[in-house]
């Protein structure tokens, strides 16, 4: 159109126009690519929930490349599988092969999967349902129930970074509870991997961080003794919870062996240990004498089939309950907080100082080596003694 004068429009004025124009298709072309996008989105979700398979073809003919791809997105990790073919007719044999890969390879999360490995495991273990829970506890802690492919290397190492930044009960979760927890994971693993339920093994190359303490924290001389007096003051006062640790202290029990004494285990200064841990742990021990006089008065007159103490509750309580008595009597003496366990260690270090062999120590915690005593419970210092003083004694033997 001629503007009002009649004349042609001007070089500025067609540019304009033309400017306008290729606005427009610029924006119609966006907007076509916008519904192009979210198509193949929906495309592709519709390939993981529908496990379909996609055969994408032919290419142009190029170096290193082939005609035909075949495109799946696997249902148990939601990663995309392909594989090429240089025909169509190859390339429907693939995409055949892998539906039926998908399609009967079952979903198995790490729950599911921990619950067949017990069931496996249970007939070789001597106290199953324990032996289970503390299996479970140390995987549910820290691995969530997910497939098991879709854990990898990346993401284990992310897990047990996790898991060792936790707290626990009594504070920081120690370097060897951790490793423990990564010790019987990467067990589990190593069986998956077995029986082909998982590719690779995602934790074969985490490393445990953190060093472990060697044995457990335990009381010096001056502060032995101070609880052990104190604990013989409230033991004759009559509570139950000072004489346990005693019966503990003295015959290097377990706190679930003190807890599940019966009332016909004991015999004079006999007790008999009915432990279920290992062939090891049924045993007959011998009290200390004022010990063994405070507990016969504690069990006069009482049913042998009844526990000792605890009696009041229904099931046998967990070691939890000695762990609070003995930190609250430490606080009270104003010792050193220890747990019941450095009770075992305290009993091995001062018989071996005493003059007990080895065998001896081992038999009364109930181990079926002294190797196991030695890495868990007795110092170093005292093995020495111990030696030292067994060897004094044979040759003072000879010369006589």
């Amino acid at each position: 159109m001629f503007g009002l004068s009649g004349s042609p429009p001007s070089g500025p004025v067609k540019k304009r126009a033309r400017f306008i124009r290729r606005r427009k298709v610029h924006a119609r072309r966006l907007v076509q690519a916008g519904e192009k996008v979210k198509k193949c989105i929906a495309d592709r979700l519709n390939q993981c929930e529908n496990n379909r398979v996609y055969i994408y073809g032919p290419y142009p003919p190029a170096e290193g490349r082939t005609k035909w791809r075949v495109v799946i997105y696997d249902p148990i990790t939601g990663r995309r599988k392909s594989l090429c073919a240089e025909t169509r007719g190859a390339a429907d044999l693939l995409a055949v092969q892998l539906r039926r890969e998908t399609e009967t390879k079952p979903v198995l999360t790490v729950h599911e999967a921990l619950a067949q490995w017990i069931d496996e495991k249970r007939p070789a273990w001597r106290n199953p349902d324990s032996v289970a829970r503390h299996v479970e506890n140390r995987i549910k802690t820290w691995i969530p129930d997910v497939p098991v492919e879709s854990i990898d290397a990346a993401r284990a190492s992310a897990l047990y970074l996790a898991v060792t930044k936790t707290e626990g009960k009594f504070g920081p979760l120690k370097a060897a509870t951790h490793h423990g927890y990564l010790k019987t994971t990467k067990e589990f693993w190593r069986w998956l991997l077995d029986g082909e339920y998982i590719q690779k093994d995602a934790f074969a190359k985490v490393k445990p961080i953190g060093k472990a303490n060697a044995g457990k924290q335990q009381l010096g001389p001056l502060e032995a003794k101070t609880l052990e007096r104190f604990l013989f003051e409230k033991a004759k006062q009559g509570e139950e919870g000072a004489l346990a640790i005693l019966v503990q202290l003295y015959l290097g029990l377990r706190p679930s062996e003190v807890l599940g004494l019966t009332v016909g285990a004991v015999d004079g200064v006999n007790v008999f240990v009915n432990g279920t841990k290992n062939q090891n742990a049924k045993r007959r021990l011998e009290l200390f004498a004022p010990v063994a006089k405070l507990l016969a008065k504690y069990c006069a007159k009482r049913p042998l089939g009844e526990r000792i103490f605890a009696r009041e509750r229904d099931k046998q309580p967990s070691p939890n309950w000695m762990y609070k008595r003995l930190h609250s009597y430490c606080d009270e003496a104003s010792v050193s907080r220890v747990c019941p366990h450095s009770l075992r260690g305290l009993h091995s270090s001062l018989a071996l100082e005493a003059g007990a062999t080895s065998n001896d120590v081992a038999r009364s915690l109930g181990h079926s080596s002294f190797a196991i005593t030695a890495k868990h419970y007795a110092k170093a210092d005292s093995i020495e003694v111990g030696k030292a003083r067994r060897m004094a004694g044979s040759m003072h033997a000879k010369t006589r």
